[in-house]
């Protein structure tokens, strides 16, 4: 008789369908099925290993390499290696992942969620803005508390999210206070950042969306109609390279509307590799006439190392605040326009 997959928490390889005992295609596609590591996502339960991860990546490298050669049908056996392969990338790293989809719940209340499913491609270094990153969550969560200081939320926003990704907290944001969010990245990012607004558009109900490419380095000389026109400019995990601060904050500069209720909510993670820049950016907005409304720091869980159940992840210190202009740089309201028309005419 075949052995069946262990359902045993301490389960050895030995307990899974051997090799040298030809096993059928469908326990072998059955077993495969089992070793699925369902991807991560913040504020699932952790799950236990059913099997000892330690022994695991040889057991299905044995599969991969082998001819399969008592299961007839080359289809099947087609099959089986690319399931052995796809259980090999989960257990490799976040890096060596295929595209996926991961269903983020948004708390909005205590007894109410928000679900948002998101498409993540697979990684290279050029693109870390098709990860879901942790600050991103964690801003999303935080946002229904922070209402009563971003007044805008409440009255029909025009919303822009810098540096969307995947497109998180944008998403929320217009499911959630049912505004219009606006959300931008680099050219490379942006197509699965429609993917991701079109599958949540039933999510999103009465707010809307849009998205549109928006490079931070090229905001200086540059007119568009993004110019003084959003209420509420969001980001989150905004830094990580030396440019980033200068840049940012140009880009906040050249949409953010110079009201009394425009507000910048951003957050970040605390590393220590990107401190200056940290630093540097809270000096930008001060010059800029931000001044911080309300801030504070929290903690949280990033999945981009590991993604075993069961296995310690990093704990990440997050810092978030939300800014508004200081008296001094507030314009009229009828100037706005005037404002914009002499700005984009000078070009």
């Amino acid at each position: 008789m075949e052995s069946q997959p262990s359902n045993n928490a301490t389960g050895s390889v030995h307990d899974l369908p051997q090799l040298y005992t030809r096993p059928s295609s469908a326990n072998l596609l059955r077993t495969l099925e089992h070793l699925k590591i369902k991807p991560a996502a913040w504020g699932d339960a952790e799950t236990a290993s059913q099997h000892d991860e330690a022994n695991l990546p040889r057991y299905l490298t044995g599969i991969v390499a082998s001819s399969l050669a008592w299961i007839k049908e080359e289809g099947v056996r087609e099959q089986i290696w690319e399931a052995a392969s796809c259980r090999l990338s989960e257990r490799s790293g976040r890096s060596a992942l295929p595209s996926m989809s991961r269903i983020f719940n948004i708390p909005t209340s205590a007894e109410d969620v928000v679900s948002i499913t998101l498409r993540e491609p697979s990684l290279t270094a050029d693109n870390l803005g098709h990860k879901t990153w942790l600050a991103s969550y964690l801003l999303a969560k935080r946002l229904p508390s922070l209402l009563r200081y971003i007044p805008g939320l409440q009255s029909g926003a025009q919303v822009i999210e810098l540096g969307a990704g995947t497109g998180l907290v944008g998403i929320a944001i217009a499911a959630m206070f049912d505004v219009h969010v606006h959300l931008t990245d680099l050219p490379a990012i942006v197509p699965n950042l429609l993917v991701n607004t079109t599958v949540n558009s039933p999510t999103i109900a009465k707010g809307s969306t849009s998205v549109g490419e928006f490079d931070w380095s090229t905001v200086s000389g540059h007119c568009s109609k993004e110019h003084k026109a959003y209420d509420v400019v969001v980001a989150a995990d905004p830094l990580y390279s030396p440019q980033h601060p200068a840049w940012l904050v140009a880009a906040i500069d050249h949409v953010l509307k110079r009201s009394a209720g425009a507000r910048v909510v951003i957050e970040l993670p605390l590393r220590e590799a990107y401190a200056p820049e940290i630093v540097e950016l809270k000096v930008r907005m001060a010059g800029l006439g931000l001044a911080v409304l309300i801030e504070g720091t929290e903690s949280g869980i990033e999945d981009w190392e590991d993604n075993l159940p069961g296995n310690e992840r990093t704990q990440v210190m997050c810092w978030w605040a939300v800014w508004q202009w200081i008296p001094s740089s507030i314009s009229p309201t009828k100037d706005d326009a005037l404002n914009q028309a002499a700005w984009c005419g000078s070009e």
